[in-house]
């Protein structure tokens, strides 16, 4: 991997028009009207949708232009949920779909946009810019801080017969605008607000150190990740700190930026049939393996870690590359027991004879696998597993 100060040829673009800070979401009624958008399609979280600040931003949209008002309810969407959601709009005459929620709603909402034109049942369009009828402009406001679904090309749903997460995926589904207000996030319950933000520390670390990673890309996902682990532990403690929920919301931003220009790895890619065969949220699926995924990176002689590690506040400078990349998988574990993620899979009934069925599933995800700056294939899947059963004994 280029060191920190290479400045390698890359390509980099943001699509989509963001509006960070603090009541950013005031900012959306005018955007909608300046587009000549005259009937736009919310997809809300059913989890939200009666709070205040929901219901004030609804009754401003409907002021300005009709609204199909439609509700997500459900956290782990599947192809089967999306062929029932989008009965809500697909007789409307729509100018945009806005999504108002966390991942899973921003997702739900991507897909409908699809839908809306692309008539066949929804896993027909899993893939990469399947769908052949137009897109709608997406519009994104997440009220969580971290899984970069405002920003990302992707939406990821459960096909529930082959119990596989798979997307779809596209330039056509990144969100055209996206309204990021830390004030949104307030209402967020703890292990969502966490796992989410664990999400985009996830995203920042793998995304610095995968092998197409760019020197813009490995700036933003530094930045990224360390903002937030300085700042999560703050709105833990003191859930209407707006200001920390900010630096997160921020962190996070950049961190998907981070994403977008260079995949994500192992940690993330485990997460999936974690997801899909118990359960597990996505966020903290990530953040259980990556302090596994990184030991084991380490314990090969990977030493890309170091400069994660030094960008921290009191880091020490006079140690080697390998002392200094250990030091940055011993903070992980700290920060992870403080925030109370799981150090173990029994809690999820992980067993041994479910090893070979993750193994499969997360080998179907080898671009993501690929992408780790050493080796890892099944081999190194079975070694991460191993360690957690071996807690057991």
């Amino acid at each position: 991997m280029p060191s920190d100060n290479d400045v390698t040829t890359f390509e980099f673009s943001v699509p989509t028009k963001v509006f960070f800070g603090l009541s950013s979401r005031r900012h959306i009624v005018r955007s909608l009207v300046s587009k000549n958008w005259r009937c736009v399609g919310l997809v809300v979280d059913h989890n939200i949708s009666d709070l205040d600040h929901i219901r004030e931003l609804v009754d401003s949209l409907e002021e300005e232009t009709e609204v199909v008002y439609g509700i997500c309810d459900v956290s782990e969407p599947t192809y089967d949920d999306l062929d029932r959601i989008r009965t809500q709009y697909e007789t409307q005459e729509l100018d945009a779909i806005v999504g108002i929620g966390g991942g899973s709603t921003l997702d739900v909402a991507k897909a409908m946009a699809v839908l809306v034109h692309n008539r066949d049942p929804a896993i027909t369009y899993r893939g990469f810019d399947v769908m052949d009828k137009p897109v709608l402009p997406i519009v994104a406001v997440p009220t969580t801080a971290g899984t970069g679904s405002e920003v990302t090309p992707n939406a990821s749903f459960v096909d529930r017969p082959a119990k596989r997460k798979m997307g779809i995926n596209g330039e056509a589904v990144r969100p055209l605008l996206a309204f990021l207000d830390p004030e949104l996030t307030v209402t967020c319950p703890p292990e969502a607000t966490v796992s989410a933000a664990l999400d985009s520390v996830v995203h920042g670390t793998e995304a610095y150190v995968a092998k197409k990673s760019n020197s813009i890309a490995r700036m933003l996902a530094l930045e990224g990740m360390r903002t937030v682990l300085i700042s999560l532990p703050k709105v833990v403690d003191k859930p209407d700190d707006l200001e920390s929920r900010e630096h997160v919301m921020y962190g996070a931003f950049l961190a998907g930026l981070a994403l977008m220009h260079s995949g994500t790895g192992p940690a993330a890619a485990l997460s999936y049939p974690f997801g899909v065969h118990f359960g597990v949220p996505h966020g903290i699926g990530g953040a259980i393996f990556l302090p596994h995924v990184a030991q084991l990176n380490v314990d090969r002689g990977y030493n890309g870690y170091s400069s994660l590690y030094r960008s921290f506040s009191g880091a020490k400078i006079d140690i080697s590359d390998n002392e200094a990349s250990q030091k940055f998988v011993d903070h992980l574990s700290t920060t992870w027991g403080k925030l109370g993620v799981p150090d173990d899979l029994d809690v999820y009934g992980f067993e041994d004879k479910h090893v070979d069925l993750v193994v499969s599933d997360t080998l179907d995800l080898m671009g993501a696998l690929e992408q780790n700056p050493v080796d890892f294939g099944e081999e190194e899947i079975r070694i991460v597993l191993q360690r957690f059963l071996d807690k057991r004994s």
